[in-house]
């Protein structure tokens, strides 16, 4: 199996870092510039990414509740076995509930919750019909793999969410609503608790969300330890090359919308990384690439 070599991976982190301090120095001088240069919130290319370019997170959930369905027979007891296995399909189900409640819709739609339901319900269960077809040695291979995911997207959110109370950022989009820049701070000025707040304004644009769930598609990146023919050299380069670019589109996208400034695309998707980078870390660092944790009751006995 190909890995990286230390050396390289320092290389391009170290290259990345370099690109995300350059363009944050440019962003404490010129965020509300660029903003105004590249406002177009009308504009296709806005509203296609402000929906699907947070699909990467909202799939965590139902992808992992399959993959945690179909690995209760890693566990002995039958009480366990059955626990894994309800929570798997609530996982799938759930998440799928939860994408068409609180994801960005191309447009309103009547009875929300009721028709999340449906949606949740008819997805999750197809989802896990379509979990029966993969092999279960793969199923095993992946388990670490959806743990790592859950605790990725979580740690993701929580991060992100507590930022976003603490900054309480004004968007661009609110102040071109009331004709005013006068909000506008620059952001490395915290505002916790501001009290120039206007009714119906979100002040939560500092850091990006939707380029925070756009990077959740770096755990496609983990999979190139796991699935056969993604370790190949050329392989890993493409899928991380993938990954970043949807990553930046994303973010390019969110200033165009007027929804964030440069800095909080940057912030957003940069962190998330770096999250991803330090949990995969945790997961499977000191050369233990492996994703499984263990083996099927089956193979115990034998």
């Amino acid at each position: 199996m190909f890995k990286f070599k230390s050396s390289t991976v320092i290389i391009v982190n170290a290259a990345a870092f370099l690109c995300f301090a350059a363009l944050l120095a440019v962003a404490s001088v010129y965020d509300l510039q660029i903003s105004r240069a590249l406002s177009d919130g009308d504009s296709f290319f806005a509203q296609f990414f402000a929906v699907f370019g947070e699909y990467p997170a909202y799939l965590v959930l139902p992808a992992a509740g399959v993959v945690i369905f179909y690995n209760h027979d890693l566990f002995d007891d039958m009480r366990a076995r059955v626990a894994i296995c309800v929570l798997g399909a609530a996982l799938s189900i759930g998440g799928w509930i939860f994408f068409g409640v609180q994801g960005t819709k191309l447009t309103d739609i009547p009875h929300l919750e009721g028709f999340a339901c449906m949606f949740g319900i008819m997805l999750g269960m197809l989802g896990l019909w379509l979990g029966s077809l993969i092999e279960r040695e793969k199923m095993h291979r992946l388990f670490k793999s959806a743990v790592f995911a859950i605790a990725f997207a979580a740690a993701s959110v929580v991060v992100m969410q507590v930022m976003k109370n603490i900054w309480c950022r004004m968007r661009y989009r609110d102040m071109l609503k009331v004709g005013s820049e006068d909000g506008f701070t620059p952001w490395y000025k915290i505002m916790f608790g501001r009290e120039d707040m206007i009714e119906g304004g979100d002040y939560t644009s500092f850091p990006s969300g939707h380029t925070s769930s756009a990077a959740h598609i770096f755990l496609f990146a983990a999979l190139c330890d796991i699935i056969p023919g993604w370790d190949k050299k050329g392989m890993r380069i493409g899928v991380n090359i993938g990954c970043t670019a949807f990553t930046v589109v994303v973010a390019i996208s969110r200033i165009v919308a007027n929804a964030h400034f440069l800095s909080d695309v940057l912030v957003g998707g940069y962190l998330t990384y770096l999250i991803f980078v330090a949990l995969r870390r945790a997961f499977f660092g000191k050369g233990k690439y492996n994703f499984a944790v263990a083996l099927p009751r089956e193979e115990k006995t034998e």
